[in-house]
C-alpha cells in the first residue's frame, strides 16, 4: 500500500473528461470540415446580422419602392376608386414578380423570403388573384 488509495489526481478546469486537454490556440483546434460554397438559402443565420440588417432597412431600395407602390396603390383607391386601386395593387404585385424573377438570388429583400420560384409563383398569385377579384367587384 502506498497510501493514495481513495484519492485522485487534480485536473485542470479545461480539461475535458477522457483525459483530453484543448490546445491554447484556437487555431490548432480541430478544423471543421467545409464542402465547399454554401448557397445563400442553406447559410446559417447569424441573430446579430439579421439585427444590423434591420436597422439599415432605411437605407434599402427596394423596400422604398414597394412601400410607395402600395401608397400609390392607397391614394388611386381613394381618389379614383377601389377598382382602379386593386389594379394598382395587382400591377404592384406583379412586377414585383418580374423583379423577383430577373434578379440573382438573393434579390431584392422586400420581395425575398423564400426561394426564388417560391417567391415568384406566389407574388403572380397574389397579383392575379387581386386582378380578377377587383374584375368582379360592384361597381
Amino acid at each position: 500500500m502506498t497510501g493514495t488509495a481513495g484519492t485522485h489526481h487534480a485536473t485542470p478546469a479545461h480539461a475535458r473528461p477522457g483525459g483530453h486537454t484543448p490546445p491554447d490556440d484556437p487555431a490548432a483546434a480541430d478544423p471543421v470540415p467545409s464542402t465547399g460554397p454554401i448557397p445563400v438559402e442553406q447559410a446559417p443565420l447569424d441573430p446579430r446580422a439579421i439585427a444590423r440588417a434591420s436597422l439599415d432597412a432605411a437605407r434599402n431600395a427596394s423596400l422604398w419602392w414597394t412601400s410607395a407602390g402600395i401608397v400609390v396603390a392607397v391614394v388611386v383607391a381613394l381618389t379614383v376608386g377601389t377598382r382602379q386601386g386593386a389594379f394598382v395593387l395587382a400591377g404592384v404585385a406583379l412586377v414585383g414578380a418580374l423583379v423577383r424573377a430577373v434578379l440573382p438570388s438573393p434579390g431584392p429583400v422586400a420581395l425575398s423570403f423564400r426561394s426564388k420560384p417560391i417567391d415568384v409563383v406566389v407574388l403572380v398569385v397574389l397579383g392575379l388573384g387581386i386582378a380578377v377579384l377587383a374584375q368582379v367587384l360592384p361597381a
